[in-house]
Parts: structure tokens; C-alpha cells; sequence
């Protein structure tokens, strides 16, 4: 078999890969850890396809017959390959952090997220080091203020929760409290977020947390959405 059609079989079977990986992991069927090994090793074989192909492009070992697909195997290579590599390279100098709040003090506790979780699923318990871990590298994340009472506030905060999207698990007006899940576009990662509105003197006081229910590090997702939230509640 030539070159060219060798990287096109790899190619098809990287892709086959990637889309089972991402099938596993939106549907939660196993710890996160396989898919995402599966789809180190197609990002191997995209890159191996990659070269293969350029290989047969540059020494002319591509005719009018295979030309086809030699450009779907370049594309397909290239599109498992590089945001593979990409994500890797973009995970320098980010902490291993993935439950991030605005109290480490007083936390937000879950209550209903943690029934939903799977037991392969990060922990919702926090350690004393990992809160410590925490304040090291997001010692910046602090609540919001808003004026008024927190009832005034919370239906403002449940509809700003379910214009975004997020799959809402509790919203509980007396406690001042609404639970969601956020998911993913692409590989259907989810994270939880629970809002926790409290009295402080005649302001009312907003603290968030986002935690990710798989994986180690969160890319910043978790600390980039609390800021995103607090930025539209504010306005």
C-alpha cells in the first residue's frame, strides 16, 4: 500500500478514535482518564498521518486517483493534531487546580451536586491543603457586592444561570442559593457551580464556586466564568 493511502487508513482511524473518546466522555460512561488517553495516542497517529502525508506530497507520491484523499487525510491529521498539541502546550504555567470559590474560608456548599456526581468524579471535599493550594494561585477571586437585600437579587441571579445554558439543579430562594452544571460544547465536560447570595449590613453579599467534576487542572475555565458571571450580574 502507497504512503499516501496508509496515511489516509491512520488518519480515518484517529478520527475514529477521537469521536469514540468524546462519545465516552460526553455520556460519563468511564473515569475521564481513558478518553482522554485515547485521544492522546490518535493525536500519535494524526501526526504520523501528518507526516506521512507530507511526505507523499513532497516526493510526488500522490496521484490523481488518491489526490482526494490525500487532502482528506492532510486535513483530518491536522485538525486531531494540532488543538491536541495546542491544549498541551497551553497547560504550562497553569496550576492543578480544578474547584475554584470565592470564600475558602466559608466555602459554598454543594447540596445537590453531589448526587448527581459519579463515583469516578472529583471529590466535592476540600482539604485543608488544597484550600491552601488555592489561595496560593487564585488568591485574587473575591465575592461580589450588590446593594440590597439578597432576595431582591436572587431571581436576577437564576435568570443570568439559565440564559447561559447551565442545567439548573436546585434554585432555593430561602437559602439564597442556585446549584447548576455547566457543560461543555465540544467533549461535554461538566462542571458544577452553586451561587450563594447572604446578608452583609444592607448589601448582599455573592460568592460562586465552579468545580470541575473531571480532570486535574480546568485550563482557568472554572475562575474565568465566576469573573464572567460577577462582570454581567454587576452590570
Amino acid at each position: 500500500m502507497a504512503v499516501a493511502q496508509w496515511a489516509y487508513v491512520i488518519s480515518l482511524l484517529a478520527g475514529g478514535m477521537v469521536l469514540a473518546a468524546m462519545a465516552a466522555l460526553r455520556l460519563a460512561l468511564v473515569d475521564y482518564k481513558l478518553p482522554v488517553l485515547m485521544i492522546l495516542i490518535a493525536s500519535l497517529m494524526a501526526f504520523i498521518a501528518l507526516l506521512m502525508t507530507v511526505g507523499a506530497l513532497v516526493f510526488g507520491q500522490v496521484s490523481q486517483l488518491n489526490l482526494q484523499r490525500v487532502i482528506i487525510a492532510l486535513v483530518l491529521s491536522a485538525g486531531i493534531f494540532v488543538p491536541v498539541f495546542m491544549a498541551g502546550r497551553a497547560l504550562e504555567g497553569i496550576p492543578l487546580v480544578n474547584d475554584i470559590m470565592t470564600d475558602t474560608d466559608n466555602p459554598p456548599q454543594y447540596a445537590v451536586a453531589p448526587t448527581v456526581r459519579k463515583s469516578f468524579d472529583n471529590s466535592l471535599e476540600l482539604s485543608a491543603a488544597a484550600l491552601e493550594k488555592h489561595r496560593e494561585h487564585y488568591g485574587d477571586m473575591v465575592p461580589l457586592m450588590l446593594d440590597g437585600a439578597p432576595a431582591t437579587h436572587f431571581d436576577t441571579v437564576e435568570a443570568l444561570v439559565r440564559d447561559r445554558g447551565w442545567k439548573v439543579l436546585s434554585a432555593d430562594k430561602e437559602k439564597g442559593t442556585v446549584e447548576a452544571t455547566v457543560i461543555t460544547p465540544l467533549f461535554g465536560f461538566k462542571d458544577d457551580v452553586i451561587i450563594r447570595l447572604s446578608e452583609a449590613g444592607d448589601k448582599t453579599r455573592v460568592d460562586m464556586r465552579s468545580a470541575s467534576r473531571q480532570g486535574r487542572s480546568d485550563y482557568r475555565v472554572n475562575a474565568t466564568r465566576i469573573n464572567d458571571f460577577f462582570e454581567d450580574l454587576s452590570n
